[in-house]
């Protein structure tokens, strides 16, 4: 098993990926409940198939930790049965990004993916500044979508510098 998960961005929270020796994806358990705002996510909780829950030591930034990653049956059992709006939004992102790309390359790339995003988002702050409105509640909401903007041109500029120090593996 690859003992050096990658971490995929979703939503601001890393998701670290893991594959099997047979090049299956595992997915950290503690980081899916994150992702989906589930408390306790626990293999027990969700009564997941014992087949595809593995423990895994991993290296963390407290150390090395002993940490449960699941098969990608079990994590569809998970995100199926959530209701919360995240679930539905994780389903998208495992299914349009995450596992097509793992299929083709044997591998997620972030990287790339975290490029176009700062790009996209760099390209949207230009143009809300350009047009932006000097006016009673315009300029409060303006403001906003600046901040909001700003801080997550700064997130993807996080996550490219992680993809650099080699804490990412693509």
């Amino acid at each position: 098993m690859n003992m050096n998960p990658s971490i995929f961005n979703f939503n601001e929270h890393g998701v670290r990926v893991a594959l099997d020796v047979n090049g299956q994806p595992l997915f950290c358990l503690p980081d899916v409940g994150q992702a989906l705002d589930i408390k306790n996510a626990t293999a027990s909780r969700f009564k997941l198939n014992p087949k595809g829950v593995h423990e895994m030591y991993t290296l963390t930034n407290g150390g090395t930790q002993k940490l449960t990653f699941i098969s990608e049956e079990n994590l569809y059992r998970i995100v199926f049965r959530s209701t919360k709006p995240e679930a539905l939004n994780f389903q998208n992102w495992v299914f349009a990004e995450v596992l097509p790309s793992i299929r083709k390359t044997g591998s997620y790339s972030a990287r790339q993916t975290a490029y176009e995003e700062l790009n996209r988002l760099c390209m949207q702050a230009k143009t809300q500044k350009a047009k932006g409105s000097f006016h009673g509640t315009g300029l409060a909401n303006h403001r906003y979508s600046m901040r909001d903007l700003n801080l997550r041109i700064t997130t993807c500029k996080a996550n490219l510098q992680l993809t650099f120090e080699g804490i990412h593996n693509d």
